[in-house]
């Protein structure tokens, strides 16, 4: 459940009929933040946020309290979700090729943890065939080797999963 609260957190008032349109559309937002995220957890946080902008909206606007406010706050919300969507997908770069091998390898198991958890990441968001070159990389094959199991040249394949890597920053 979000936190229902009369005052936003510049401790301006929010607006009741906003507050009301957060209530019933508060199942649907879980449901949205679900599909998007896999996770309802950032629902509670984005609602909030939601409903603090859209009053202080309405209220420079000088809307009337007595419509009904469900569709601006579903599309505000959306779109706050789609932002943080996309914050969540970007790539964090932690240097190169050195450096992740360096972490890799270092003994601190939550630096090693953290490096996994980032592989996994990259891996998901990879394509297939892309996905498993990495993995072969990560075994310690060449890209000559993997460029024949493919049945490529090594400079074509190795260009190809450069180019997707890069798209992904």
């Amino acid at each position: 459940m979000w936190w229902d609260r009369e005052v936003d957190a510049q401790g301006q008032p929010i607006r009741s009929d906003v507050r009301a349109a957060g209530q019933d559309l508060w199942t649907e937002a879980c449901q949205q933040t679900m599909a998007a995220l896999g996770d309802h957890g950032p629902a509670a946080e984005l609602m909030e946020s939601t409903i603090a902008q859209v009053s202080r909206y309405l209220d420079r606007a000088g809307a009337p309290m007595a419509s009904r406010k469900h569709g601006l706050v579903m599309v505000a919300f959306r779109r706050a979700l789609c932002r943080y969507r996309a914050k969540l997908s970007r790539l964090e770069l932690i240097g190169g090729s050195d450096e992740l091998s360096k972490c890799g390898s270092s003994h601190n198991w939550i630096a090693q943890a953290d490096v996994h958890l980032e592989l996994e990441r990259l891996v998901r968001r990879l394509s297939p065939k892309n996905a498993d070159i990495l993995m072969l990389r990560a075994a310690g094959f060449e890209w000559k080797e993997i460029a024949g199991l493919f049945g490529e040249s090594s400079r074509s394949l190795r260009n190809r999963f450069w180019r997707e890597i890069g798209q992904l920053w």
